[in-house]
């Protein structure tokens, strides 16, 4: 896995238990803990996000030094849509088999994790309150996290 991935995924376990502790304390009130756990539902978006984007470039880096055809697929990833159904489609684009293999390990239940976190960050970036629990993200991300995996192993074949 990039360096970057595995660096943005340390950052995210660490911000979860501090999360966990801050739910601990009786002092706080319950406005600031939630802001921290919509401030976590925007970070674990973005990791989704540029995760995906920095496996499918490394793999492009991989394959070709041709800057013509990177830079298309760099233009091409800022479309990137959270979706079960987009990201599927997404790897199609690379190699059909690819996406073949990542239907079965991509569940629904996978997609409605990546539903629920693009939902959720739309909501909160747009100034509006979330309703998301630690603990719901925490599964969420674990989801999120698995998403990864499968794109990166898929890409690295």
């Amino acid at each position: 896995m990039h360096l970057d991935i595995v660096r943005h995924e340390e950052k995210l376990q660490y911000l979860f238990t501090q999360a966990k502790q801050m739910q601990d304390l009786d002092d706080l009130d319950e406005e600031a803990k939630s802001g921290f756990v919509s401030y976590l539902c925007i970070r674990t978006f973005g990791y989704i996000e540029s995760a995906i984007k920095t496996i499918l470039k490394e793999h492009v880096r991989s394959k070709t030094s041709d800057t013509q055809t990177f830079n298309y697929v760099n233009s091409q990833l800022r479309n990137l849509r959270l979706r079960r159904d987009n990201i599927i489609e997404l790897i199609g684009t690379f190699d059909r088999q690819w996406s073949e293999g990542l239907k079965t390990q991509i569940t629904t239940d996978h997609g409605d994790s990546l539903k629920a976190i693009v939902l959720n960050r739309n909501e909160i970036a747009h100034g509006g309150d979330s309703d998301i629990s630690l603990r719901d993200l925490e599964g969420y991300f674990a989801h999120a996290r698995e998403v990864v995996e499968y794109v990166f192993n898929v890409c690295k074949t």
